[in-house]
C-alpha cells in the first residue's frame, strides 16, 4: 500500500468509525473498506442506512475512482437509480469523475462530494420522485448531455471542431481566425473552452470526438 493510500485510509476511518478494512475479501491490489452510511436530513431527522463497500486502487491512488456497491439491497436494480445489477453505483458523469481521476483524490473529500450525496440522492428520490441535484442520463445521452451543461454547446459540428481543436487535429493560432467560430482572434472566444478541454486527457475527447462524429447524421442537436 503506498503511503498516500495509507494516510487517508486512517483519516477517514478515523472520521467515519462505521466503516474498517475489510481483511478477508481478497480482491487483487484493491484495498476494500466495508461501512454503514446513514442518511439525516438537515433537520437532523433520520432517513435511511445503507450497507456499501469502497473498492480502492492500491497501485493508483491517488489516480483513481473507487468503485462503491450497495451491499443491503435497499436500492432496486434499475438504471433509474444509477445503479447495475451487482450493485456498483453509478456516482456522476463519467466526464466528471475522470477529471477528478486525473488530478487524484482524496478518500475524505470523494465520499463527501460522491458518495455520501449518492446515497441522499436515492432517498430524496423516494420521496420527491425526482433528484436533489437534476437527472444525468447514460451512454451517449449522457455524454451530449455533459456538454451542454458544462461547456454550453449543443452544435455536434462546433462541438468536433472543438475537440479536433484541442486533439491538436485542427490547428489555432491565439492571436488568428478562430478555427472554431470564426472570430477575428481565437484567444478572445473559444481558446478558454479548448484549454479546459485538455485537461480530461487525449482519451477521452478521442472517445468523445468518435460518438460525436458517428451521431452527426443521426442526432438532431
Amino acid at each position: 500500500m503506498n503511503y498516500c493510500l495509507k494516510k487517508d485510509t486512517e483519516d477517514f476511518l478515523e472520521k467515519y468509525f462505521n466503516f474498517s478494512i475489510n481483511t478477508e475479501m481478497e480482491i487483487q491490489n484493491c484495498l476494500v473498506l466495508d461501512g454503514v452510511i446513514d442518511i439525516i436530513d438537515k433537520e437532523g431527522v433520520f432517513w435511511q442506512n445503507y450497507n456499501i463497500r469502497i473498492l480502492l486502487s492500491k497501485l493508483n491512488y491517488p489516480n483513481v475512482i473507487p468503485e462503491v456497491f450497495e451491499l443491503s439491497s435497499k436500492i432496486d436494480r434499475d438504471i433509474k437509480f444509477h445503479i447495475d445489477t451487482n450493485g456498483k453505483c453509478c456516482l456522476d458523469i463519467y466526464h466528471r469523475l475522470a477529471l477528478v481521476q486525473r488530478r487524484g483524490i482524496n478518500i475524505i473529500d470523494f465520499y463527501k462530494r460522491f458518495v455520501y450525496p449518492f446515497f441522499a440522492n436515492h432517498q430524496f428520490k423516494i420521496k420527491t420522485d425526482s433528484y436533489a441535484n437534476g437527472e444525468y442520463d447514460h451512454d451517449i445521452a449522457g455524454v451530449i448531455q455533459y456538454y451542454k451543461e458544462e461547456f454550453e454547446l449543443t452544435d455536434f459540428t462546433i462541438i468536433i471542431k472543438y475537440l479536433e481543436c484541442s486533439l491538436g487535429i485542427l490547428k489555432a493560432e491565439r492571436n488568428r481566425e478562430c478555427p472554431i467560430c470564426g472570430k477575428p482572434k481565437y484567444k478572445k472566444c473559444c481558446a478558454m473552452k479548448v484549454e479546459k478541454l485538455k485537461s480530461y486527457g487525449n482519451k477521452l475527447l478521442k472517445l468523445d470526438l468518435k460518438i460525436f462524429k458517428e451521431n452527426l447524421s443521426t442526432i438532431t442537436s
